[in-house]
């Protein structure tokens, strides 16, 4: 289930509050024997690569059981999510470099949504109920999973102020009596960022004296094809410019893979195919269609994740 965008409703009282993770969303299932699977939202399978996720097995007293969750990595020191520190995790996938990443940057599952308990489907039940079943679950105890709090009715303002004074991206409100919709966008679920962020396609990139990416050339897809909406260098720190370099090699490619948008930079660009998905925040977006002050957030994935 996927959330709308929105203000925070002005009576609150029939609705919650959730912490909106910077992170990787997954759907974990354990078996009765204890066998734990997780899927990303394109249903690649993401089992190895977060070994963490194995501490779940112990909710075999309670499977079949299938749970939502949002994988992040939290920085040293302050506990807020870092997705630039996710990032290096989200691209491994050679079990020597996972259990070596795995010692220097953990990754905690904030599991937020109970969707089939003891092998009956409960998705639909109300938030309230499946909220319920998420508390009484005998999650592990040594900080590997979390079931993060929510803030209802009356307590959803105090939500709103206690995530942007900690600098967290923004909350997500539920509504207490919605059911859980698979694969749906529903505005019974509100999304309520403080700074807008949109996903996008990488399509090209300009280098700088190194031969690293200091601007990629961003597309978001229309139906049509990949429609230009500006360049964006902000945000690319050397970690990030060292991740993205081997991956925009790799997808290298001889034309534009833009059809429309505005005028592209004058300048030496290396086209990529659009195989690499990431996120942008921004100030606005301007009337021929760009983005105004974006800033890189992070990649999001690859083709077919």
């Amino acid at each position: 289930m996927l959330a709308g965008e929105g203000p925070p409703p002005a009576d609150t009282r029939g609705w919650a509050a959730e912490v909106k993770w910077d992170g990787m969303r997954v759907i974990v299932a354990v078996a009765a024997d204890g066998a734990v699977r997780a899927f990303a939202r394109s249903g690649a399978d993401a089992t190895a690569r977060y070994p963490e996720l194995q501490s779940l097995s112990r909710l075999a007293g309670v499977a079949p059981v299938v749970l939502d969750a949002e994988v992040v990595a939290l920085a040293p020191g302050t506990g807020i999510p870092s997705f630039e520190r996710l990032q290096q995790r989200m691209t491994l996938r050679q079990p020597d470099r996972i259990r070596a990443a795995r010692a220097r940057i953990p990754v905690t599952p904030m599991v937020f949504d109970v969707l089939r308990h003891r092998g009956e489907p409960v998705t639909g039940r109300s938030y309230l109920e499946r909220r319920g079943l998420l508390d009484r679950l005998d999650l592990p105890h040594d900080g590997s999973v979390a079931a993060p709090p929510a803030w209802i009715g009356a307590d959803v303002p105090a939500a709103v102020e206690w995530t942007r004074e900690r600098g967290l991206e923004g909350v997500i409100l539920k509504r207490l009596a919605s059911v859980y919709q698979p694969g749906r966008r529903s505005q019974d679920w509100v999304k309520v960022k403080f700074r807008p962020t949109v996903d996008v396609v990488i399509g090209g990139w300009l280098a700088d004296a190194r031969g690293e990416p200091r601007s990629l050339l961003l597309g978001k897809p229309d139906g049509e094809g990949l429609r230009y909406i500006g360049s964006c260098g902000s945000g690319l720190s050397a970690a990030q410019r060292s991740l993205l370099l081997p991956l925009l090699r790799e997808a290298a490619a001889g034309r534009s893979p833009f059809t429309a948008g505005p005028p592209l930079p004058v300048a030496d660009i290396r086209w990529v195919q659009p195989l690499l998905r990431g996120e942008v925040q921004y100030a606005e977006v301007t009337d021929a269609g760009s983005l105004r002050q974006p800033a890189w957030k992070g990649l999001r994935g690859l083709a077919g994740e």
